[in-house]
């Protein structure tokens, strides 16, 4: 028996849809990320003669005072912005994840469109506050 495929301009674009294509992007960025963290990490310590491991500490507790990467101003705000848009992607992962658990539990359309406007709603909020609390850290 043949798979039966929707040709994708049948396919309408609808939020699921566009959560669907959201939540593949997201834990390509999310590896991507890392990656680039780890290669990161990896240039700071040749420049700095620290080790991968005084790198690692240091980006799970970062001390500025005790930072591999000493006053190197541009070193440290390219590290909070990549802290930054790693906790938006898991975030917006996490969202995703969220609301089809939800989806599965509440059969009213108005339950899940609420549902959706707390989760997002909540999620945007905590985005900011974690935001702030990495760019003043």
């Amino acid at each position: 028996m043949a798979a039966r495929t929707l040709p994708i301009k049948k396919r309408g674009f609808s939020f699921e849809v566009f959560m669907w294509a959201f939540t593949r992007f997201t834990v390509i960025a999310m590896y991507g990320l890392i990656l680039a963290g780890i290669i990161g990490a990896l240039i700071a310590s040749a420049r700095t003669g620290a080790n991968f491991a005084d790198i690692l500490y240091w980006s799970f507790f970062p001390n500025l005072a005790e930072s591999p990467l000493g006053k190197n101003f541009g070193m440290i705000i390219l590290a909070k912005l990549m802290v930054i848009a790693f906790v938006l992607v898991v975030c917006g992962h996490g969202v995703h994840g969220v609301l089809e658990i939800w989806d599965d539990y509440v059969t009213s359309e108005s339950g899940r469109r609420w549902a959706r406007y707390i989760v997002i709603s909540y999620a945007v909020a905590a985005s900011l506050a974690a935001m702030y609390i990495i760019w003043i850290a």
